[in-house]
């Protein structure tokens, strides 16, 4: 870049006289060619990259590459548009200059009868030159508009560490126990690797397996949509994005790493065996072709899971308050990247990425399967509080499940021309589950006595599919930044299922049992959802620097329950129709959405606002009943973002989108689910649609000499007629619904200063945050008078602190120590009994020291405290330390290593949840103390080579 620097302040810098001796050549040259040889043309338009505007007056000129000649010279007109008359055959190379830009240099072959049109040239200025050549001074961090950018290199990890460790040790970045990542006080919603997705959106496969030391960049922004990213005008579909930039050399031959691991058994826990890690990871690059395959056998806990498989399969959510003082959402369904018990775990997958035909064509795809077996085991205490009473909960869950899971993905994108481009996304995924289990729940008063006992068990089978393809294409005309696009997909999902339940309630009264009631079914279910939508899009430029854009969407959902169950006649057969508990419901929906948007743009300020109407038509049909029900009404989505560049390494960032959302199928289907015979749920067909408003504020801000960065994110959320839950309790068994409501809001603030110590080197980091919720939900209780019901309001007030201390030095020792506390504050208006005020804190210390002879010592330790409520039975401290040795072999192409996980043999499975009127504690079987014996051999061909003996 610095030569390329050198070579526009040289033109710019030429004589007077000189230039015009130069143009005189070009003119007569430029006339003899054209005067003895056939003619065709090049066009196109010059572009700042930067600011956008046109370039006019820049110098155009074509040379034979074969001798350099010059063929053809011209200056781009007021619109920076050029066209050049050129021979129609031959090969030529095609040089633009500006004094305040760099040369942009480019081989064309011209053919008789084809002339070429380049369409927009992206011209990088001056200026920018100069911000990329800071950039190879090796600056740790640094941020380019809404993107921070953390150089790889400048954080030392260990020889051979994976990805993850590396993201562990960056400044605004935290990876939790289950490999999910948030990012500068955001969880990061998108993984890519050199801007491509990589097996999907799996970020495990990558973080995991793939080494840090071939990590150019880790670069954090705000990722847009496809159709964002093309107009420039923001559609509220941004999300929290995390992408690996490849070192270029790096990028050639193979690389890859086998290991094979394994150990005896511990004999603490029950179903434990030997154990075994066992996985392989290959990559090979040639040019723009990159292949990527891995496998993992592992009964180590070693998972790799798809982020969003659970919004593919549906499923509703829950606000809950974790035991750090965060407040997050989780599904309904469980947490899909969990799998409860000791798994067994077989997993693989292959990938494939490519450009061809001068980068003209791409494809991105893979395909991954999974299989993990589970026996599993969890014990919960819970209180529960109503106005008039409050009772005690203990349950034991045993079972075991077996899931198979496949995912395949087919992104294709192909420039049909410089001013076309298709675009087609695809993807399926199949889950088949078999599980079964026992379980046993007893409800007590406070004083002991019985209020019911539950013994139940059964086995399910469920198949769940999802299909769907998107197409976009994109169309830019010769006015700059007039575009056209149409966005058309569709996408199929199905879940079938046999569900064989057996169910004992014993009740009681004054101490004996008063009723029995038993439940023996089987309940067969068909769920299919079928949509199509299409958005088209229309940029218009109105003035300097302020866009139009026109959008009109469409939408059609088709979504069918069917529900059947049979009770046992007696001798074994499920051939009962039970017509009370089935139904057969359908809800459709048809949208249209006209849409408005602005954007202003310039060097300091971005600024979009924009809305969209959609006129929505709901049908609910009771097939079973006969009965339909429908209405009509329009939803606004309003949005608006601010992007202001205060220096160029401080930005300030606001969002807002507000959102409409449809009640669920399972929401609105009015008949009783008793799958949980304690829990049954009922849908409520008088559900009305719900609004939420979300507010987001980024701010950062770094120096790159002083090596200190400041990040701060606020955001605050709040619900219109938000779909919460109706509980009622009779003998401790509960009869829930949605029902609407309004007061639900939530805020969320995270303050992050980062810094490094000259003299010591070392790096330092503070973290402070704050968590507020509001939650509303109504209960009530048949043994009030009346049966009276009453609105539960729970506020929670969260407040997080956190240290990072890191000193590396090379080929030596690295280490690193991170306190942190959490204060939670809860109060319910249901019972003074249901507040709540704890800490939880924890400790995390890792390092690393190598040894002479090839050999190094690494140990993690991460401590856990939570402060004892007096109303449940243990004390939940805990630490879990694992240490590892490992000996390099053979010019550090093999390692051999000795592992010991959870030396102290204090690891559990634990979770606090303080619910809206229950207390909970939650224990389930895991994996503790084991030792490993590994063999790793790390594969490395021409671009990657394996690390010199030292």
């Amino acid at each position: 870049m610095e030569i390329c620097y050198l070579r526009v302040i040289a033109a710019y810098n030429l004589s007077k006289q000189t230039m015009r001796l130069y143009l005189t050549i070009v003119l007569l040259i430029a006339f003899a060619v054209s005067a003895y040889s056939q003619t065709s043309s090049i066009k196109g338009n010059l572009v700042d990259s930067s600011e956008k505007k046109s370039l006019q007056n820049t110098v155009v000129t074509l040379f034979n590459s074969k001798d350099s000649t010059l063929t053809a010279f011209t200056r781009a007109g007021a619109h920076g548009e050029f066209h050049l008359n050129t021979p129609d055959t031959g090969s030529y190379v095609l040089l633009i200059t500006h004094p305040y830009f760099a040369d942009f240099t480019e081989n064309i072959v011209m053919k008789p009868g084809v002339p070429v049109n380049m369409g927009f040239i992206n011209m990088i200025s001056k200026s920018k030159l100069l911000e990329e050549v800071v950039v190879k001074t090796g600056a740790p961090i640094r941020i380019k508009g809404d993107t921070t950018i953390y150089t790889a290199d400048s954080f030392k990890v260990r020889e051979g560490a994976s990805v993850e460790e590396l993201l562990k040790k960056l400044p605004g970045v935290q990876v939790d126990r289950n490999g999910q990542i948030t990012a500068l006080g955001e969880k990061v919603e998108r993984f890519l690797v050199d801007g491509e997705e990589f097996f999907g959106s799996d970020p495990g496969i990558a973080t995991k397996n793939l080494r840090a030391d071939i990590v150019k960049d880790v670069q954090v922004y705000k990722g847009k949509s496809d159709q964002a990213a093309f107009t420039g005008i923001d559609d509220g579909q941004s999300k929290q994005t995390m992408n690996l930039v490849l070192k270029e050399d790096k990028k050639k031959g193979y690389f890859g790493k086998i290991e094979a691991g394994g150990g005896l058994k511990n004999g603490n826990n029950l179903g434990e065996g030997d154990k075994f890690n066992n996985a392989v990871m290959f990559n090979a690059f040639k040019a723009k072709r990159k292949i990527s395959a891995y496998g993992i056998m592992s009964n180590t806990g070693k998972l790799n899971l798809d982020w969003d498989d659970r919004s593919k399969y549906g499923g509703g959510s829950d606000v809950q308050t974790s035991d750090d003082g965060g407040i997050y959402i989780s599904s309904m369904g469980g947490d899909y990247n969990r799998s409860d018990g000791i798994p067994t775990n077989w997993n693989g997958g292959i990938h494939y990425n490519n450009k061809f035909n001068d980068e003209k064509q791409s494809i991105n795809a893979g395909y991954r399967i999974t299989k993990i077996n589970a026996p599993g085991e969890t014990k919960s205490y819970s209180r529960n509080f109503l106005p008039d009473s409050t009772w005690l909960n203990y349950n034991n869950n045993s079972g075991f499940s077996s899931n198979l899971k496949q995912g395949a993905n087919l992104i294709f994108e192909t420039k049909i021309d410089s001013m076309n481009t298709l675009k087609l996304t695809a993807q399926g995924n199949f889950n088949n589950l078999d599980a079964n289990y026992n379980y046993y729940s007893e409800n007590r008063n406070v004083d002991s006595s019985f209020i019911n006992v539950n013994n139940r068990h059964g086995q399910s089978k469920t198949d769940n599919s999802n299909i769907g393809a998107n197409l976009l294409w994109m169309h830019k005309f010769k006015k700059l930044y007039r575009t056209i696009s149409v966005n058309g997909g569709f996408n199929h999902t199905e879940s079938q299922g046999t569900a064989l339940l057996y169910s004992n309630i014993d009740f009681y009264r004054n101490g004996v049992i008063d009723s029995t009631r038993t439940l023996d079914q089987n309940t067969i279910t068909d769920n299919v959802l079928n949509s199509i939508n299409t958005r088209i899009a229309y940029t218009e430029p109105l003035v300097k620097d302020f866009y139009l854009e026109l959008s009109y969407a469409f939408g059609l959902t088709r979504n069918a329950n069917n529900r059947n169950i049979f009770s046992n006649d007696g001798a074994g057969n499920y051939n009962q129709f039970i017509d009370s508990l089935s139904n057969d419901f359908q809800f459709n929906s048809l949208s249209n959405a006209p849409g408005i948007n602005f954007r202003y743009n310039k060097k300091k300020l971005n600024f979009s606002l924009g809305t969209s109407a959609a006129f929505t038509s709901l049908d609910q049909r009771d097939l079973t009943k006969g009965t339909t029900r429908g209405y009509n009404f329009i939803n606004h989505s309003p949005r608006a973002n601010l992007s202001y560049k205060i220096k160029p390494s401080e930005t300030v960032n606001f969002y807002y989108n507000g959102a409409g959302r449809a009640p669920s199928l399972d929401q609105l289907q009015p008949i009783p689910d008793n799958s949980d015979p304690l829990n049954i749920r009922v849908g409520n067909p008088f559900l009305k649609p719900s609004f939420s408003h979300d507010f987001n504020v980024y701010y950062n801000n770094y120096k790159t000499l002083k090596e200190r960065g400041i990040w701060a994110y606020a955001s605050y959320n709040f619900t219109q007629n938000a779909f919460t839950q109706f509980s009622e309790f009779n003998d401790g068994v509960r009869r829930y619904y949605a029902v609407n409501t309004n007061g639900i809001a939530n805020f969320n603030t995270n303050f992050s200063y980062n810094f490094k110590l000259k003299g010591p080197a070392i790096r330092m980091g503070a973290s402070v945050g704050y968590g507020f919720n509001r939650n509303v939900d109504f209960v009530s209780s048949f043994a009030a008078a009346n049966g009276s019901s009453a609105k539960n309001i729970t506020k929670t007030n969260a407040y997080r602190f956190s240290v990072d201390l890191y000193k590396s030095v090379d080929e030596k020792y690295d280490f690193g120590v991170s306190p942190n506390a959490a204060y939670n504050n809860t109060k319910a208006t249901i019972s003074s009994a249901a507040n709540a005020n704890y800490w939880s804190g924890g400790l995390n210390i890792w390092g690393n020291v190598q040894l002479p002879g090839k050999i190094e010592i690494r140990t993690d330790v991460d401590a856990n405290y939570v402060q004892k409520d007096p109303r449940f039975p243990a004390n939940n401290n805990y630490i879990i330390w694992n240490g590892f040795v490992t000996k390099k072999i053979y010019k550090n192409q093999f390692e051999a290593r000795l592992s010991i996980y959870d030396i102290l043999n204090q690891n559990r499975g634990y979770n606090r949840n303080f619910g809206n009127y229950s207390f909970t504690e939650t224990y389930r079987t895991t994996l503790q103390r084991f030792w490993l014996v590994s063999f790793v051999w790390n594969i490395t061909k021409n671009g990657t080579p394996a690390p010199a003996a030292k």
